[in-house]
């Protein structure tokens, strides 16, 4: 398992896959450094808690459903798949290392951006630990949720994006409990931002997910987050070990 953990992570990490998530967190620095051409009043707490919201908590879903095509799709796509099933390692085993991997990548380049907006800012230092934890828990989640698709279905990947940009950004905006089928919505419970925070309008508010007013505890988010990523590893695993993976013959 670690083995397969460290090979993963040693080419996720390379820089020439990280440098486009480089300069997002960036452009989320440039963002948070004028955010007050949008609310010329906001302080900067305001300005962190918007870019967190806006960038940092949306692009989450999109970099680990791009990373989690890598666990499995990707090998079987490139046709490497067979190379990688020789390995003496049990699947089961092979999975869990690598699925760790992959949310141990997307967790730094969440973490890029969160250095970026509180430099940006110069805001927010007392809700980093709070916003770390979020960004952990809903990567372990999001990665766990994006596995068990490219498992399912073939170029899963377009499922996994319109999870990201569809589902994620209407549900947390309903004014019902329908929220806790929200990832995004279990980790802004989990990050608690202070209420009344100087936004940028209703537009930038409907894209961040904060129209929908709920009350979902941070330790039942937490918890819950927890839980889903387990049950889905669980679930991807024992697929993967039951089920035949061959090269596709029409991914050239």
């Amino acid at each position: 398992m670690l083995v397969a953990f460290r090979y993963l992570l040693r080419e996720e990490l390379r820089f020439r896959k990280l440098l486009p998530w480089l300069v997002l967190s960036f452009f989320a620095f440039l963002f948070a450094l004028n955010w007050n051409r949008f609310a010329p009043e906001a302080t900067a707490v305001d300005k962190y808690v918007n870019v967190i919201n806006l960038l940092i908590f949306r692009l989450l879903p999109l970099s680990a459903a791009i990373y989690s095509t890598m666990i499995i799709a990707q090998e079987v796509e490139q046709k490497t798949i067979v190379y990688l099933l020789t390995r003496p390692i049990p699947r089961w085993q092979l999975i869990i290392g690598r699925w760790a991997a992959t949310a141990t990548t997307v967790v730094v380049i969440a973490g890029l951006g969160l250095v970026a907006a509180h430099l940006g800012s110069k805001g927010g230092m007392s809700f980093i630990l709070r916003d770390l934890l979020a960004l952990a828990l809903g990567a372990a989640a999001y990665t766990s949720l994006f596995m068990f698709i490219t498992l399912l279905f073939n170029r899963a990947l377009i499922i996994c994006v319109l999870f990201a940009f569809g589902w994620e950004s209407s549900v947390p905006n309903l004014p019902t409990g329908l929220q806790g089928l929200s990832v995004l919505s279990h980790m802004q419970a989990i990050a608690k931002h202070p209420d009344g925070v100087q936004s940028g309008g209703q537009v930038l508010d409907l894209i961040a997910g904060l129209l929908g007013k709920t009350d979902m505890n941070p330790l039942t988010s937490g918890f819950g987050l927890l839980v889903f990523s387990v049950v889905m590893v669980g679930l991807s695993a024992y697929w993967f070990s039951t089920h035949e993976f061959i090269p596709r013959e029409d991914s050239e």
